[in-house]
């Protein structure tokens, strides 16, 4: 029988903005408090041992710049997938949740309730995100570059991802918590359903 290939999924960290506000295109650096909370998870997979064979990472530099780190450290190859990178909010990108409420407050609701169907004015429709990344995934999954692998992306990625792995209905995504720094592992065997091995694992409780 064949190995399964073994998956962690790891959100960025906090960046360097302010308040709550649709930050999907635009390219935030992380903040210092965003590179720690990075930095545990891996810290903790340093010390029990975990290594990887590949890294790949959205092209933002909130997931770009700690994967190349982490390649650095691990000694593997990093790739810079196009197709994990953040939906493209329009313009929504930058303003507040209250600010759009008031200007834009049916189709936020909307979008809120059920991101299906959903396009920000002059942004990305999020079927056309989904099946993005979606066909980056299965395309990324089937290279042959190891059974350990890294994903640094971002939290509408990684929840679009979970969703289709457990064959959740997309219109259910925001039931998925993702918080700054996620870390989330799944195991993919030929031949078998996908399973989550766990999903916001605190460092502190991995074993």
């Amino acid at each position: 029988m064949s190995e399964p290939i073994i998956i962690d999924l790891l959100r960025h960290g906090a960046v360097e903005a302010e308040g709550w506000a649709f930050r999907g295109s635009t390219d935030l650096p992380l903040s210092e408090t965003g590179w720690q909370q990075m930095r545990s998870v891996t810290d903790h997979l340093g010390q029990i041992g975990h290594r990887f064979d590949h890294i790949a990472t959205s092209p933002l530099q909130r997931c770009l710049l700690f994967a190349h780190e982490l390649s650095e450290g691990q000694q593997c190859d990093v790739q810079t997938l196009d197709a994990m990178r953040e939906m493209d909010f329009g313009d929504w990108e930058n303003r507040s949740f209250d600010e759009l409420g008031q200007e834009h407050g049916e189709l936020l609701h909307r979008f809120w309730q059920s991101p299906v169907g959903v396009q920000p004015p002059n942004g990305e429709a999020f079927d056309d995100f989904s099946r993005r990344v979606i066909d980056g995934w299965q395309a990324w999954v089937a290279r042959d570059c190891g059974n350990s692998r890294l994903l640094v992306a971002h939290g509408g990625v990684i929840r679009v991802l979970l969703a289709h792995l457990l064959d959740m209905p997309m219109a259910a995504l925001w039931r998925l918590h993702l918080p700054y720094a996620a870390w989330s592992r799944v195991s993919l065997l030929e031949g078998h359903s996908p399973k989550l091995l766990f999903m916001n694992r605190e460092p502190a409780c991995a074993d």
